[in-house]
């Protein structure tokens, strides 16, 4: 059983010296310690445990999106707000909280390397080798020692999304709890001092949790092993996404109707033309910037549907805010609207969208191709910079790129595995285990079954969809489904206002048609998921 050490940190940019260590004793003698044993290439066939905290990654999370709040919505909208109105106080202000924010941004998610210390039993090695911080390891039995830097790519470790739910449900009960105080005159002051001292709390989970356990049920039911960077990422680059299609919907659209159109009907335009067109490419193109590490369509929804919840988790940042002028009951229909409706509504149509571009890179190897053009591009910047006297690979001469260049068709060749190096260690019993969902991939067995059983195992599926697999129709289903969402909403409370039915008759007709709607969301995100889960592929 080998021995190993790891201390986490960014030792990015560390320059190492070793120099000879001398000790001087009591009566004078001077010795020159043992030296450190030189960093080595990390082992290709190593496997590393990380603690399961899965919780911290939804502290993460929220610190990210309170800081892209912040960029988006008070920084770069004050910044063009302020250019359209000539104002330069605006202009100074949106400069500021657009730049101030980005350090601390770097710093949430910085590339951490992890420093490996390694003894492997050897009955020629050694019991004790000393560490280049000082003091030394000690083993038992004689070991060969070896160090390595590898990079931090723990597995993604979300909780269980039923826990999340239930922090989901306890939050909206919360604040139905808190508006019954207000029924009565006698606790009026009690609604109040409540409602003063859970608002922020009340705000803050319900514009993150129903994100956050989607998130968690969505990595379940899609069940492929992710490396939680890349899950950060695509969330990150789905929150970017929302400030283009900020543009489009404050500035550019309203500027180019006529100004006779009324207020209803620029509003229902909005909603059904510029709101899904623009927040739909924006997050389509979103998921593009991933293409080279697309490796499959059960890969490309994955990757958009956590793009598609990085742009609801913006957005319901500002809903929830808004809602928190309304009381707890506004907040809390507003979280419960959003959370089952919204929230899996942006990440659905998104996710349709990410399919069909995984759907493209299997087709055509784009992932590889693309790879293969920017190694090609190395070894050109290589042999152009060596051709100028320039020893770019500190070989001591110019002849340009030394390693094997290797053809395309050795590319198309090579597996592809998104199984990774890292395993988790639960944080109470000290036993590995997966990420919740992801079972460890096993070898699929071949059987014979009668059409009886496979008419079973058929109904036992349920209804299956698979979303359209070009890329254009994709997106054209992703905008309808949109569209359809936002243009009926509004009209269900429109129209009733329209034929007199009364407050009472269109709050009605408006919970009614929004409850059709967010089952239709819920079914239709489930179906797809299911199905392409058991779509057969090679990841």
């Amino acid at each position: 059983m080998p021995w190993a050490s790891r201390v986490m940190g960014d030792l990015s940019g560390t320059t190492v010296i070793l120099m000879a260590r001398i000790i001087t004793d009591a009566s004078g003698q001077r010795y020159q310690l043992d030296e450190p044993v030189p960093l080595s290439p990390a082992p290709e066939n190593i496997r590393l445990a990380t603690e399961s905290k899965p919780w911290k990654n939804y502290w993460r999370m929220l610190g990210t999106v309170m800081l892209a709040f912040l960029i988006v919505q008070f920084g770069l909208a004050s910044l063009i707000e302020g250019a359209l109105a000539g104002d330069a106080i605006i202009s100074v202000i949106g400069a500021i909280c657009s730049l101030a924010p980005i350090p601390l941004l770097l710093i949430l998610h910085k590339p951490k390397l992890v420093h490996v210390r390694l003894a492997v039993p050897d009955a020629k090695g050694k019991q004790h080798h000393p560490l280049p911080e000082g003091g030394s390891l000690r083993t038992v039995a004689p070991t060969r020692f070896k160090r390595f830097l590898t990079p931090d790519d723990s597995v993604l470790d979300l909780p269980p999304h039923r826990q999340v739910w239930l922090v989901f449900s306890l939050t909206v009960a919360t604040s139905a709890f808190v508006t019954l105080f207000a029924l009565s005159e006698s606790t009026e002051w009690l609604f109040m001092l409540l409602f003063i001292l859970l608002v922020i709390p009340l705000w803050i989970m319900g514009f993150s949790i129903p994100v956050f356990a989607w998130w968690a049920t969505s990595s379940k039911w899609i069940g492929l092993p992710t490396r939680r960077r890349d899950a950060e990422a695509w969330l990150i680059a789905g929150m970017a996404s929302a400030f283009p299609a900020l543009v489009i919907n404050t500035w550019i659209f309203p500027g180019i109707l006529p100004s006779s159109l009324s207020s209803a009907s620029t509003e229902f335009l909005l909603l059904v033309l510029s709101a899904p067109l623009g927040e739909e490419l924006w997050k389509l193109l979103a998921v593009l910037l991933f293409l080279p590490s697309i490796k499959s369509p059960r890969h490309g929804l994955q990757i958009g549907f956590t793009v598609g919840l990085g742009f609801a988790l913006i957005e319901n940042m500002s809903y929830v805010l808004m809602s928190t002028f309304g009381g707890p009951i506004g907040l809390g229909f507003t979280t419960l609207v959003r959370g089952i409706g919204s929230i899996p509504g942006h990440a659905l149509w998104t996710g349709i969208s990410g399919f069909a571009v995984g759907c493209l890179v299997e087709d055509h190897d784009i992932d590889k191709r693309i790879r293969w053009l920017m190694r090609r591009l190395t070894v050109d910047v290589v042999d152009a910079a060596e051709n100028l006297g320039i020893d770019v690979d500190g070989d001591g001469d110019h002849s340009g790129y030394d390693q094997p260049r290797g053809s395309f068709e050795e590319l198309l060749s090579e597996v592809d595995s998104s199984t990774s190096s890292w395993m988790l260690i639960d944080s109470k019993t000290g036993v590995a285990r997966d990420a919740d969902g992801v079972a460890t991939p096993q070898d699929i067995l071949t059987d014979l079954v009668t059409s009886s059983e496979a008419a079973r195992y058929r109904s036992e599926d349920g209804i299956q969809i698979l979303p359209p697999r070009h890329v254009l129709q994709a997106y054209g289903l992703a905008v309808f489904g949109h569209a359809i969402w936002n243009g009926t909403s509004y009209l269900s409370f429109l129209i009733p206002e329209w034929i007199g039915l009364g407050e009472i008759g269109v709050l009605i007709c408006m919970l009614g048609w929004t409850t059709i709607l967010i089952a239709s969301v819920l079914w239709l995100t489930h179906r797809v998921l299911s199905t392409v889960r058991r779509m057969p592929m090679l990841v």
